[in-house]
């Protein structure tokens, strides 16, 4: 029971949804509440020095800006509070040292393939800051299971002190063998005692499943941690959802959520969103996920410039394997256009 643990990144992923634009009270109000229902982990947002906001948004310009909106203390002093880092989005040298009060105990850092040296080093950086560090190789269906555990070795080797190690599902195209099959390498890999973490997105209907597959596949030393989001809120089709998860774990491994408190809060904080913006299960975005295509994609072809789903599957049949990773939106209106003549 003590091994699984529950990162909710409610203020995160779902950003992506509601451009981080959720105001300080509803930040504060999810803060506490997944504190009070039991997470082990939470994620307060994004640090992002360019695009960053200094209030009232879960995309901070700073470290500065955490404590700012009011979200440095903690309800539970054992909950630890992460934001994350996109490699490259925040640069290495202003990373202050840890502080008591700062609101800030661990640093999640992501990064495409390509970019797995540079995220090393700042790994390196991070550590030496004094803040515990969790590695999230994005889209890890790039990797093959060689270069998946080639990658585990070296990071081990360059960043001792390391807390957790991800196996990350970005596009929601993971079935319950690709799921095992890592979970298993990256099991047998990790050295005891870190964390294997699990980011599962929803794009195929497969999170919660593919989430009991990786509790049956993790072998009984391993501490494994889950993430999640209240109504599954998230980019695309979503995430696996916080409250349904933790109720799961309640009545099969005897975790004690307070399930009631997250569905609460899932509902006065995620439906009125729900009525000015949309995620969750659809074909567009299943269409993504079968080709491996980041849904932002879907965001603009369908959702904005309203193609059918034949036409969307085209446009991601075609599209180039290099633009596939990262949503880049000048150049997909330039293949919108192009592609279906549009500027003509």
């Amino acid at each position: 029971m003590d091994n699984i643990k529950i990162l909710d990144c409610t203020l995160r992923d779902g950003g992506w949804v509601n451009q981080f634009r959720f105001g300080t009270e509803v930040m504060q109000d999810i803060l506490q509440s997944a504190e009070k229902a039991g997470a082990e982990f939470v994620e307060l947002g994004y640090l992002d020095r360019n695009l960053g906001a200094s209030k009232g948004e879960s995309r901070y310009c700073g470290f500065e800006a955490v404590a700012s909106n009011g979200m440095a203390a903690h309800t539970r002093p054992e909950v630890l509070h992460c934001v994350m880092i996109d490699c490259g989005k925040y640069p290495a040298e202003q990373i202050p040292e840890v502080s008591e009060g700062c609101g800030i105990d661990a640093i999640r850092l992501c990064f495409h393939k390509d970019a797995a040296d540079e995220a090393l080093r700042m790994g390196q950086r991070i550590l030496e800051k004094g803040y515990r560090l969790l590695l999230q190789p994005m889209v890890t269906t790039r990797y093959s299971d060689e270069e998946f555990e080639a990658l585990i070795r070296k990071t081990q080797e360059t960043l001792p002190g390391l807390m957790a190690f991800y196996i990350v599902d970005s596009f929601g195209v993971m079935n319950r063998e690709e799921v095992s099959r890592r979970v298993q390498l990256a099991d047998r890999t990790l050295a005891p005692g870190i964390l294997l973490g699990v980011h599962l997105h929803n794009n195929r209907d497969l999170a919660f499943a593919n989430a009991m597959e990786a509790l049956r596949s993790v072998s009984p030393g391993r501490q494994l941690l889950i993430d999640c989001t209240m109504s599954g809120i998230g980019k695309g089709a979503g995430n696996l959802r916080t409250e349904d998860f933790a109720e799961y774990l309640n009545m099969e491994y005897g975790k004690a959520y307070d399930v009631e408190l997250l569905c609460t809060t899932a509902l006065r904080v995620m439906d009125p969103l729900k009525k000015q913006y949309h995620w969750g299960s659809h074909p567009s975005y299943a269409l993504t996920a079968r080709y491996r295509v980041t849904p932002t994609y879907a965001d603009l072809f369908y959702w904005e410039k309203r193609v059918s789903l034949q036409e969307l599957e085209r446009l991601l049949v075609h599209m180039p394997e290099e633009k596939k990773d990262s949503f880049d939106r000048d150049f997909a209106l330039r293949y919108y256009e192009t592609m279906t003549g549009a500027g003509k």
